[in-house]
């Protein structure tokens, strides 16, 4: 007794100090685990730092680019008006010239009437000397003032000068008037001038506007091509996710509750027919594939020994059909993802162009995923997981199990391989033998229990 409480003492104690030494370290993985968390925390917000920094350099560039935008446009404007003004320049100094042209015409052709008229009057006097010299009668008439009808004739230079004058007033007037027609007629020039320059500008503006209108539609329409590829993309993902689950319910039941008296030719001729790709298939869906459930229990009761060594054969014929169903599915994946990264890539070069279209300076990539769709397809195609955990394998849907469903599966998937099969025939040959056999699996499933119900 004596012992039996000594040892009951030291297992006592050794179970206090293992106990004390679970207690520190359940103590130190706390302190790690707060550590941790401690640690977590400071990078999330590190990372939501730098998050809002790129948005602030983000939005700097923006505005940098719409500076640029806005100084090459004032740039334009101004050679446009420099343009303008050199040749108003040019016109104006060609209006001079001309105008100093016919100034100097006009001046000589003044010059040249001055003279004859002085010619003129010195001849007339130098008559009116002789005449006066050869008659000295004449002399007193000359300079004695002349009445004619009562009225005082004048001299007959003061009458020239008196013609004259009016002449010159009304050649001033015309001069003034042509001027300002010249002037009126260039400034209606410069103003149509002005008026072809910004017409031909908003025309360059209009096509300008016409080719980025033509490029939107274009990338408008390109994008709701890509949408309707990932709308079928995301189809054929849950119509795949939907037969594995269905083909691995089925090779269960296969498994399970299979017919137990298939022949050895059976299993053979299966087979073959499961590595005779889309001929091989095509081949086997007009042959019978296995009894039927009534026979099979006939044949169940009168050889058991018989049917547990077919059963040995028939469970490796299944695992490899499966296995190759699983290769051929991984294909398809590998396929698939190689369709989504394409995607990716023509969805990301549309947008880069849409906004190299809005803008031509300094552009911020923004990466595709930021894209609600594309996250939901991403964690559709990933998988559910947990921050600070790892991912978990998706777990299969839930397929119904009547044959009715199993047809529209089989109707979709074959809507969904008419895109598929110029790349993957034999995977529409596997699915379709698949197929084939879980609905006559199915059928002789729901026979043999009809037949049970009815016994």
């Amino acid at each position: 007794m004596d012992a039996d409480l000594h040892l009951a003492a030291e297992l006592g104690k050794t179970l206090l100090e293992r106990n004390k030494e679970l207690e520190d370290s359940l103590q130190q993985m706390y302190i790690n685990n707060e550590e941790q968390v401690q640690e977590i925390e400071y990078l999330s917000k590190q990372l939501e730092m730098l998050r809002e920094m790129n948005e602030q350099h983000a939005k700097v560039y923006e505005q940098l680019d719409v500076t640029a935008r806005e100084l090459e446009i004032t740039n334009e404007k101004l050679v446009l008006e420099s343009k303008a003004s050199q040749q108003k320049i040019d016109r104006l100094t060609g209006t001079m010239e001309t105008l100093h042209g016919q100034v100097d015409s006009l001046t000589t052709r003044v010059e040249e009437l001055r003279t004859l008229e002085e010619l003129r009057v010195h001849r007339e006097k130098k008559e009116r000397r002789k005449t006066v010299h050869s008659f000295p009668c004449l002399k007193e008439l000359c300079t004695a003032p002349r009445y004619e009808d009562g009225f005082l004739l004048a001299n007959p230079g003061s009458v020239d000068l008196a013609e004259r004058r009016p002449l010159d007033e009304e050649n001033d007037r015309l001069r003034d008037i042509v001027s300002s027609l010249h002037s009126a007629m260039a400034t209606e020039r410069s103003k149509r001038e002005g008026a072809e320059r910004e017409c031909a500008a908003v025309l360059q503006e209009f096509e300008r506007l016409e080719q980025r209108l033509l490029g939107a539609e274009g990338c408008q329409l390109r994008v709701q091509e890509l949408e309707a590829e990932l709308h079928e993309m995301q189809q054929l993902r849950k119509s795949r996710m939907c037969l594995i689950g269905d083909m691995e319910v089925g090779l269960e039941t296969l498994l399970t509750n299979g017919p137990e008296t298939d022949t050895p030719e059976e299993v053979a001729g299966l087979e073959e027919g499961g590595e005779g790709g889309e001929a091989g298939g095509a081949g086997q869906q007009g042959g019978p594939v296995r009894k039927s459930c009534s026979d099979t229990a006939l044949n169940a009761i009168s050889a058991r020994d018989a049917s547990g060594r077919r059963q040995g054969s028939y469970a490796l014929h299944a695992n490899g059909v499966r296995k190759r169903g699983m290769s051929i599915l991984r294909e398809v994946d590998e396929q698939y993802h190689a369709l989504l990264e394409k995607y990716e890539e023509l969805l990301g070069k549309c947008r880069r162009h849409e906004e190299s279209l809005c803008h031509a300076g300094v552009q911020t990539s923004r990466p595709v995923s930021r894209d609600p769709s594309m996250k939901e397809y991403c964690m559709a195609a990933a998988g559910p997981s947990t921050s600070g955990a790892v991912a978990t394998p998706p777990t299969p849907p839930q397929t119904p199990s009547t044959p009715e469903a199993l047809e529209g599966i089989s109707r979709q998937v074959e809507q969904v391989d008419k895109r598929l099969s110029q790349n993957t025939p034999e995977y529409k040959a596997l699915f379709k033998e698949i197929f084939s056999r879980l609905q006559k699996t199915k059928s002789d499933m729901n026979s043999t229990k009809s037949r049970k119900t009815h016994k």
